[in-house]
């Protein structure tokens, strides 16, 4: 199966001009075949009509007749004619031969012996009366009575004559005819002209076919050599849209938009890895420096115990940045099972409420809530995740002394869950980038607090992963408020 563009176009217009080509061919060849046949049909006809006219004076028998007698004033007229005398006058008038004149195809004048009428007279007995113009070597043939009646009758008989047979006067039989050779063979080169032509404008349209087929497919190389000039190092660099058509423009829009994407991508997956690494760096290197100083000489065992609990909360640090990791992977893949089942969604806010509140009352932090009853469709311990980490970020970043409200309520198949604190809040130009991966709004109090910079990644994943919607605002020393949309049925 031919899979170019290109040679699908020229084998499409050739196709669609053949087709027309021969369509017209044919429909002319039709048109000039039966106005020639039928012309020469209604001369067959007039020959046999006018021989019926010229007969009616003819006489009734054969041979000598008395001579008239002398008119009053003594002169004699002319003898009347014999039958003989009579049907030896009988001639078609040329007029009635066809192609006397100039060609209509511009072809040459035929042989007048080809191109005359012949014609047979048969007495009511079958007796012979007369023959004109027989062609060479006509045979006689035997014709039944019914086929002549008072009106012609078209036949085509041997040897490409066609006739015409008619009763006359006094019951004779009239038969005219001619041959069809020359008119086949005027067809014939009519139909050699028409495939001649034809030919040369079937030559003529596959060559511009081939052209413009060429000339629609030329953008496209363009653009799939400019596709493959691309690489990584140069995503950024978009297709030049004014060099290529309307109808393509689309097209460029759409992979420049695809190029960018891919750009964006590759740019956060190289941020990620960066921030992956430093981050990993920095517990590691606490680790083999407090290690390297703890070795190097000789220490009391209350100073074992202490490089020990350094390095172990180094390493708790570097397990919860492992795991956040992890997490972020098996989301982004989904490689975790992802069960959905009918959850009660405010039982489940309630729960984290209840597991949190410990650490809340450490602060000195109050935690309200205002719980409508919602179910929706979900991923448990996914949302348990989500709750855990909102909830501990609002006791995190409170005051001492803070309150923390949650509201829960549904609006046109929508669950929305608003969680708002008393706390530091956020500037307006860091909220922009408060779910990027490994982002910090205070990066002191982050390392001191243990926080890794994913959590709110993670939280982001998963509410999209659920199909809603994540949201925050935040007023400096106000406080924040971050506020979750879920569809109550997920969209399969």
């Amino acid at each position: 199966m031919i899979k170019s563009l290109r040679w699908k176009l020229e084998f499409f217009y050739a196709g669609l001009l053949a087709f027309l080509i021969v369509s017209i061919g044919s429909l002319l060849y039709f048109q000039v075949w039966h106005a020639v046949y039928d012309e020469f049909d209604q001369r067959l006809i007039a020959a046999a009509l006018y021989l019926d006219l010229a007969l009616r004076p003819m006489p009734a028998e054969p041979g000598r007749v008395m001579a008239p007698p002398p008119r009053p004033d003594g002169s004699r007229p002319p003898p009347p004619r014999t039958q003989e005398q009579f049907l030896k006058g009988i001639k078609l008038p040329e007029e009635l031969n066809l192609y006397q004149q100039s060609s209509p195809l511009s072809m040459p004048v035929p042989d007048l012996k080809i191109s005359k009428h012949y014609f047979l007279i048969y007495s009511n007995q079958g007796e012979l009366l007369k023959q004109e113009n027989l062609p060479e070597g006509y045979l006689v043939q035997e014709v039944g009575d019914e086929i002549f009646t008072e009106r012609p009758t078209l036949k085509t008989v041997f040897n490409n004559k066609r006739e015409t047979y008619m009763r006359g006067p006094r019951n004779t039989r009239i038969i005219v005819g001619k041959s069809l050779i020359y008119i086949k063979e005027r067809l014939g080169t009519f139909a050699f002209r028409i495939i001649l032509v034809g030919s040369f404008f079937m030559a003529v349209g596959i060559f511009f076919s081939f052209a413009i087929a060429s000339r629609i497919s030329k953008p496209l190389a363009q653009m799939s050599a400019a596709a493959e000039q691309i690489s990584e190092k140069n995503l950024s660099t978009p297709l030049d849209i004014t060099q290529v058509n309307s109808e393509l423009s689309g097209l460029v829009k759409v992979l420049n938009n695809l190029f960018a994407r891919l750009d964006a991508s590759l740019n956060r997956q190289k941020q990620f890895t960066a921030d992956a690494s430093h981050e990993l760096r920095t517990p590691l290197a606490v680790i083999r420096s407090i290690s390297e100083l703890t070795l190097s000489q000789t220490r009391t065992p209350k100073e074992y115990q202490e490089a020990i609990e350094i390095s172990l909360k180094a390493v708790h640090r570097m397990t919860k940045l492992v795991n956040g990791l992890l997490a972020l992977a098996r989301v982004d893949s989904y490689s975790e099972e992802f069960t959905v089942q009918e959850i009660e969604f405010d039982c489940l806010v309630l729960e984290s409420i209840l597991l949190l509140t410990p650490m809340a009352t450490e602060k000195q932090i109050s935690i309200t809530h205002d719980l409508n009853p919602v179910k929706i469709n979900g991923h448990k311990a996914s949302l348990t995740q989500v709750l855990d980490n909102l909830i501990t970020n609002a006791i995190i970043y409170n005051k001492v002394g803070g309150e923390i409200n949650l509201k829960l309520i549904y609006e046109k198949g929508i669950a929305i869950l608003e969680i708002t604190d008393t706390g530091i809040g956020i500037s307006q130009d860091q909220l922009t980038h408060l779910f990027e991966r490994f982002y910090r709004v205070d990066k002191a109090r982050s390392r001191l607090t243990g926080g890794s910079g994913l959590g709110l990644s993670i939280c982001k994943a998963l509410v999209e992963k659920h199909q809603g919607v994540i949201k925050v605002n935040s007023i400096i020393e106000t406080g924040t408020t971050f506020r979750i949309e879920f569809p109550l049925q997920l969209k399969v």
